[in-house]
Formats: structure tokens, C-alpha cells, sequence
């Protein structure tokens, strides 16, 4: 009995020994990751700061300093100053990237939607303290788009969503107003247009230039299930498309 007890004490103060070893080791580890001069928020973000500024073609070219790398990324035009901290995405990324209008090629470029300062950041946060609802974001309200009827001989964009699989493959006429447009991306230009026969939105590629809220009319084959890579993947889209202003 005696020789049980001694056995279970030992093997109590091995076992308290092994947790002890082990938070020791964890916390070692916990403060060896934090000596990084930066730490990234999330694997699909980047954080840094501004190096280089380059604004052209109606984009801004941020060179941003990870801590442990420098990496290029371009929004449309965005005011930033040397030396901000920013946050952004990595939605898009394009390797061996050549800009035309600076004529300069980037080994590694990220477009996306958009930079998000440190200032923004503590705004937000200062209003989520300031609202008990503050972290719960409302999802943005989607309006209809008024009077932007179907073109003569063609088809709304409710009608190429619901006879996509009619209509593969086939050059469609769609009458639409521009909500975004990307110009030179994997050599193309790309367009969003919406009309009043849904909520749904229409992805366009062109080598013809739109302004945006303009009506336009596009003409292009369509085409289910595009992947062009780096996560970038359509299951509705126009593509090579003539664009016609109204």
C-alpha cells in the first residue's frame, strides 16, 4: 500500500512537472513570435508601411514594407502619404505584372479594392465602443437601377442569368449602367454594369474604355464558369465585348 502511494505521488509530480515544462516552452514561443517587427492581422491581409507612392492611370501604386518584405499593391487613385500604415486584401495578386502607363514591370503586384489607414481603423473602432451595436456592420442596401430597360434584340441581365446555359457560348446584347471599371488587368479592361430587371450585376471584359454610371450597351460572347486564375472565378461573364455609349 505504501509503495502504491509513493508510486502515484511520483508519478503526480512528473505529470505536474511536464505541464509546468510545457507552459514554460509555449511561452517561449509566444514571445519569440512577437519579436517580428510587424505582424500580420490575418493570412489574406497585408499590413505595412508605405515606401514608394506611384500614382498612375487612374491607379495609385503602393510599395509597403511587411517588416520581413517590401510588396507592391494598386487601388484606384487614393490619396496616402509616405510612411502611413495600411492594411489591405490579397484578392488579386499578379505576378510578372507589366504597367503600360509607367512602362515598368512588377515581379509581384496585388490590386484591390481599396487601402485601409491606421485612422480608419481606430474610427471604426471607436465607433463599435461608442454603439452596443457598434461591431454588428449592416449589409449594404443594393438599390434597383431605374429606367434601364432591355436593348432592342437583346436581353436584360435577369434574362442571361436565368438562360445562361441557353445562351453559352453566344454572342449577347445587354443594355446596362456602369458600377465599376478596372482598366489593364491581364490585358483587358473590365466592367460592371447593372439594370432595373434585377439586383444582379454583370461582368464584362473590353478593350473599350467606360465611364462610370454611364449606359452603355455591350456585345460579346458569353461565357459560364471562367477561371483566370489566382482564385479569380466567374460562373457568368461577357467577354471581348464592344461597348457603345448611349
Amino acid at each position: 500500500m505504501l509503495h502504491r502511494t509513493c508510486f502515484l505521488v511520483t508519478l503526480l509530480a512528473c505529470s505536474s512537472f511536464a505541464l509546468l515544462s510545457t507552459g514554460i516552452i509555449n511561452s517561449a514561443y509566444a514571445d519569440q513570435s512577437n519579436t517580428d517587427e510587424i505582424q500580420q492581422p490575418a493570412p489574406n491581409k497585408i499590413y505595412g508601411k508605405v515606401t514608394d507612392i506611384i500614382d498612375a492611370a487612374g491607379y495609385t501604386y503602393a510599395e509597403v514594407d511587411t517588416g520581413k518584405e517590401k510588396v507592391w499593391a494598386a487601388t484606384s487613385t487614393t490619396p496616402l502619404k509616405i510612411g502611413e500604415m495600411i492594411t489591405f486584401t490579397t484578392e488579386m495578386p499578379m505576378k510578372n505584372f507589366h504597367s503600360n502607363s509607367m512602362n515598368r514591370d512588377f515581379a509581384l503586384v496585388y490590386f484591390v479594392s481599396r487601402f485601409i489607414t491606421d485612422k480608419e481603423s481606430l474610427t471604426e473602432t471607436t465607433t463599435a465602443m461608442a454603439s452596443p451595436h457598434g461591431k454588428i456592420k449592416p449589409a449594404p442596401v443594393v438599390k434597383a437601377v431605374e429606367g434601364i430597360d432591355k436593348v432592342e434584340g437583346g436581353n436584360t441581365i435577369a434574362e442571361v442569368y436565368t438562360d445562361k446555359q441557353k445562351l453559352n457560348g453566344k454572342v449577347i446584347r445587354v443594355r446596362g449602367q456602369v458600377t465599376k471599371f478596372t482598366a489593364n488587368v491581364m490585358n483587358k479592361n473590365w466592367l460592371h454594369i447593372r439594370d432595373s430587371s434585377t439586383l444582379n450585376d454583370l461582368t464584362i471584359t473590353t478593350d473599350s474604355t467606360a465611364a462610370i454610371d454611364a449606359v452603355v450597351v455591350i456585345e460579346g460572347k458569353l461565357a459560364l464558369d471562367r477561371d483566370f486564375g489566382y482564385g479569380y472565378v466567374y460562373p457568368l461573364i461577357v467577354e471581348d465585348a464592344r461597348v457603345t455609349k448611349e
